[in-house]
């Protein structure tokens, strides 16, 4: 049974955000690990809706991906949020302002294979999509995905490391010689 949520925000439970289209409206079907929820919504409403709750914004969201990637690439992945040093990314599979978008989570992708001119993705909840976005493009959106995994992954090391080289509070720390 598909639930009619007026208000969503994306989550780690969240694995697609599909447009379906009812007359001249656009509602968003999500799925999640264990259910589908209708929105009323369209996807890239979802999407910035999110970011705010987050603490950010589509433009900033944005902007992560453009300085790793550069200005040209108008569909990046992109890095919504992080929960304990997880990066929580998003693939969008055409344009991202574009009403037939479909953002799929970069850690629900078990398995993709092309499937006619489309590509077949199947979700960490075994589920089968059809999506029109080929399979070349499909590879280079999960390639990206994974090169901003790898980014934010290095980042944060980074960060942890400078936390252990310079306490809060300027306390002093006797570390043994490594």
């Amino acid at each position: 049974m598909t639930e009619f949520v007026t208000r969503y925000y994306i989550s780690f439970d969240t694995l697609m955000l599909q447009p379906k289209e009812e007359g001249n409206k656009i509602f968003t079907r999500v799925i999640e690990r264990n259910r589908t929820v209708i929105v009323p919504k369209k996807p890239i409403h979802i999407v910035t809706g999110s970011c705010a709750f987050y603490g950010s914004t589509y433009k900033n969201v944005m902007n992560t991906s453009r300085v790793l990637f550069g200005d040209n690439k108008q569909k990046s992945p992109l890095l919504m949020a992080n929960a304990f040093g997880i990066p929580f990314i998003f693939i969008p599979t055409l344009s991202p302002l574009s009403d037939q978008n479909v953002w799929i989570s970069y850690h629900a992708i078990d398995f993709f294979t092309a499937d006619g001119l489309g590509t077949s993705v199947t979700l960490e909840n075994d589920q089968k999509y059809k999506l029109d976005i080929s399979i070349p493009t499909m590879y280079r959106q999960y390639a990206l995905a994974r090169l901003l995994e790898r980014d934010f992954l290095k980042k944060q090391k980074a960060f942890d490391r400078s936390a252990f080289l310079f306490p809060p509070n300027g306390q002093q720390i006797d570390y043994p010689i490594l």
